[in-house]
């Protein structure tokens, strides 16, 4: 309360001042006084006016802005659906091409079953299996795939699926025997696993037996 009072007194003594103040001033000063204040307030206008303008440029630079994003948000998306449709176009196309090669071995192995009418003549049938499963394996291999050599290798449980085991001595321990089924990769990667016959040795066994018994 005391604060707001002597705030009080000390504007009303500060308007007293001031009139004692322009009343001391000549009619040339006051006007004088009257004109470097409209002066400052036109300053302060034109100033608020540029600071408007620039808030204004801004505002227009960052719509400007923001439409450039979305045109090229736009572009991007419609880039990805080009993008989508061409390789559904080429895996289409590539199996279009694939098949289109298979026929050819389809053809081959028609008339290798026509030819069959005449059981006299296996030499000529024999001869076009061996054509036709030559042209298979040449499609196969323009596509990256091929067979696995599996047999005097040691088993591999990437590579081979063992369907029996055989006791022996004559091959080494987990060494694939026979195969049942052919692998094959494709580029580098396992295509189908090769069905195969592993060795287990008769030595071991009977070691082992041995130190059972000990």
């Amino acid at each position: 309360m005391y604060n707001k009072e002597n705030k009080k007194k000390h504007q009303e003594k500060g308007k007293l001042m001031d009139s004692k103040k322009y009343k001391s001033m000549t009619k040339e000063e006051i006007i004088g006084k009257i004109v470097e204040k409209e002066e400052k307030l036109k300053n302060i206008e034109e100033e608020l006016s540029e600071n408007k303008k620039l808030v204004q440029e801004k505002d227009n630079l960052c719509k400007e802005y923001l439409k450039h994003l979305e045109r090229l948000q736009a572009d991007f998306d419609n880039y990805k659906k080009r993008q989508e449709k061409k390789q559904k176009e080429f895996i289409e196309f590539a199996n279009e091409r694939l098949i289109s090669d298979l026929l050819t071995v389809l053809d081959n192995l028609e008339r290798a079953l026509e030819s069959t009418k005449n059981e006299k003549d296996t030499k000529s049938i024999k001869e076009g299996i061996n054509n036709t499963l030559k042209e298979f394996r040449n499609i196969l291999n323009k596509e990256g795939v091929r067979s696995m050599q599996s047999i005097g290798h040691r088993f591999d449980p990437y590579k081979h699926n063992a369907v029996m085991k055989i006791e022996t001595d004559k091959h080494s321990e987990d060494m694939v025997t026979e195969e049942f089924l052919k692998g094959y990769y494709i580029k580098s990667k396992v295509l189908r696993p090769a069905m195969v016959k592993v060795a287990v040795s008769t030595k071991e066994k009977k070691d082992t037996g041995k130190n059972k018994l000990n």
